[in-house]
């Protein structure tokens, strides 16, 4: 229950001096009028995120029109096998999470991104095999975060595509971290004019440059291995970290940073480091509820909890002067 307000508190106490004004007539009418409020709060219940299974004899079949029908707290939930799709993620607080890795594969077509979070903040993407990404646009990835904040991808593996990952125009605070990202026509990751994103745990491999950072600031790049680039790191502006302060990454060959003078790993590691699985944090009171298309959770209240609080005090103070 959210904390209550001052404005809050003032109705409760107008309430108590309320019951010692009504007659008895107005107290059990007021009585009556309360409990139908308190039953009809009851009776629509808080919200519950939903589960939207995708596959192959499921409530979905395309991971697309799951994602159209998800709302914030969803968890979309895909089968193994391959989807031809090329997702686009608008809704902010959804989790998009792979039966297997190895097994749920979503294929671009060579089209495009092959998963876009365009303005959408809070999403989960887990558990994929991502590849065949196309298109000739400066953000056109595997997956492609578009002014986008907080979100998460992590456990893929991001293959033959044109970038493995762009993280693009004030796309800022988002995690990427147990991913294996190679063989990417241009960069395994892109960060441009983006700030205070986190890259750690990822391997990083065969690409033409493995982590380009363009007008990019104040993101954090460590416990990485960048093996058998053509070029590792590339850092035009120099205000990035490549280590922790503690440990950097690992560079198969040529620990130099290319781009700003101050571009630099002050604590490169002489080993390859092991990846770890990423945990994926549970969508708030997630139920997992499952929906089918066209319907949805009950609607929440919002203010129901303080109302039943409320609507119990007067009842008390009302029955006492019968």
């Amino acid at each position: 229950m959210q904390a209550i307000q001052l404005s809050e508190l003032a109705l409760i106490h107008n309430l108590f001096k309320a019951g010692k004004r009504f007659h008895y007539g107005e107290i059990m009418a007021y009585n009556k009028i309360i409990i139908g409020i308190c039953l009809i709060i009851l009776n629509i219940g808080f919200a519950s995120a939903a589960t939207l299974n995708v596959g192959q004899g499921q409530a979905y079949a395309t991971i697309q029109s799951a994602i159209d029908a998800a709302q914030t707290g969803d968890i979309i939930s895909v089968a193994e096998g391959t989807y031809s799709e090329n997702l686009v993620v608008k809704t902010n607080g959804i989790s998009i999470i792979g039966k297997n890795k190895e097994k749920t594969i979503i294929d671009g077509k060579k089209t495009g991104s092959v998963i876009k979070i365009d303005q959408a903040n809070n999403v989960k993407v887990s558990g994929f095999t991502v590849q065949n990404s196309g298109g000739s646009g400066q953000s056109d990835g595997g997956i492609s975060l578009y002014s986008a904040n907080n979100n998460m991808i992590a456990n893929m593996i991001i293959v033959n595509n044109v970038m493995g990952i762009t993280i693009y125009s004030a796309s800022n605070n988002n995690i990427v971290s147990g991913n294996d990202i190679k063989s990417s026509g241009k960069y395994g990751i892109f960060i441009f004019s983006s700030s205070d994103n986190k890259i750690y745990n990822n391997n990083i491999q065969n690409n033409k440059i493995g982590i380009y950072c363009d007008s990019a600031r104040t993101n954090h790049i460590y416990s990485n291995n960048l093996i058998d680039n053509n070029d590792q790191a590339y850092d035009n502006s120099g205000l990035n970290s490549w280590d922790d302060g503690k440990s950097g990454n690992y560079w198969s060959v040529n620990k130099g940073i290319l781009g700003g003078k101050n571009a630099r790993d002050n604590y490169p590691l002489s080993r390859a480091v092991t990846i770890k699985y990423e945990e994926i944090p549970a969508p708030t009171e997630q139920k997992a509820k499952e929906t089918a298309p066209g319907e949805t959770g009950k609607p929440s209240p919002g203010f129901a909890g303080f109302a039943v609080l409320v609507s119990l005090i007067v009842i008390g103070i009302l029955s006492k002067k019968k």
